[in-house]
């Protein structure tokens, strides 16, 4: 008798060689400054997609008829940070070097540096669309200018500053804020906003970059620095879906502790907005 075995990959996944979109797990938190625990994000969001539904209400579209490819979780030894970033940084090389638009989910803001840089590499007019509850600014955490708190004023350092929008913020030190205001970044996050400055872009390439704290946390408390004031998840997705028809070039869904939150909520949502992100992805103008 011919059995049919599940591997734990996210829900509508196909093989890598029929895949234009991959999905893979960059689930490490070796810098979480209050509560760590986004390395088992990959298991708790992939458990969840199993009880969703692969068709979305809010873009009339399903999983099933989209080609992407969940390629698993990147192996990122705890401790390790230097190669850490290297490994992912390779790994995006190879999924950019297939054609694929690579979208890595999971783990601490810090991954996003890597994803970005690789984005900005095969397309130097870049713009990063940044969603958060924290400003991610510093200058450094703790003596250390490479943490999760800190990432995007490392991609600011290579990239400029221009090309940085930020959506949610609601958190931040006193330095961050005078920063994101000098450099003109924080933006409300309102739909109004955001198509605003989608139509400034034109047809520019976009990278994503979405901290799921940016969720108010009696919606997502499976995180590890829930900041309340934050905003829907029904204007989330009405935000992401004005990416529809912009030239996405890339994209991360972070910060995705589980433990934190027993009911599997969090898990869901992060696996949900995956859902909404795959489908926008794959109506990207190219």
């Amino acid at each position: 008798m011919a059995h049919e075995f599940v591997l734990p990959l996210f829900l509508g996944s196909r093989e890598p060689d029929e895949a234009d979109i991959a999905l893979f797990g960059v689930c490490w938190d070796g810098t979480s400054s209050y509560k760590a625990g986004s390395r088992f994000a990959g298991f708790a969001v992939r458990e969840a997609s199993f009880g969703m539904e692969e068709f979305s209400f809010y873009q009339q579209q399903s999983l099933l008829d989209v080609p992407f490819c969940d390629y698993g979780d990147l192996f990122l030894p705890p401790g390790q940070k230097e190669r850490v970033l290297a490994d992912v940084a390779s790994a995006v090389a190879e999924i950019r070097a297939k054609g694929q638009f690579p979208l890595g989910f999971g783990g601490e803001h810090l991954m996003a540096y890597p994803l970005i840089m690789a984005a900005f590499e095969a397309h130097p007019d870049l713009a990063v669309i940044h969603m958060d509850a924290h400003a991610d600014l510093r200058p450094e955490l703790w003596d250390d200018p490479w943490t999760h708190a800190t990432f995007l004023g490392r991609v600011a350092d290579r990239i400029g500053w221009d090309r940085i929008t930020q959506f949610g913020i609601r958190s931040g030190s006193r330095e961050e804020w005078e920063l994101a205001q000098a450099h003109g970044t924080l933006r409300p996050f309102t739909v109004d906003a955001l198509a605003a400055h989608l139509k400034t872009l034109g047809d520019r390439p976009i990278y994503l970059t979405l901290d799921m704290d940016v969720l108010d946390p009696s919606l997502y408390p499976g995180t590890g620095t829930p900041e309340p004031g934050g905003i829907t998840w029904d204007l989330l997705v009405a935000g992401l879906k004005l990416l529809k028809g912009h030239r996405l070039v890339g994209g991360d869904c972070l910060e995705l502790a589980p433990h934190y939150d027993p009911t599997g909520v969090s898990a869901m949502t992060m696996a949900k907005t995956l859902r909404e992100i795959i489908l926008l992805a794959h109506q990207r103008a190219r």
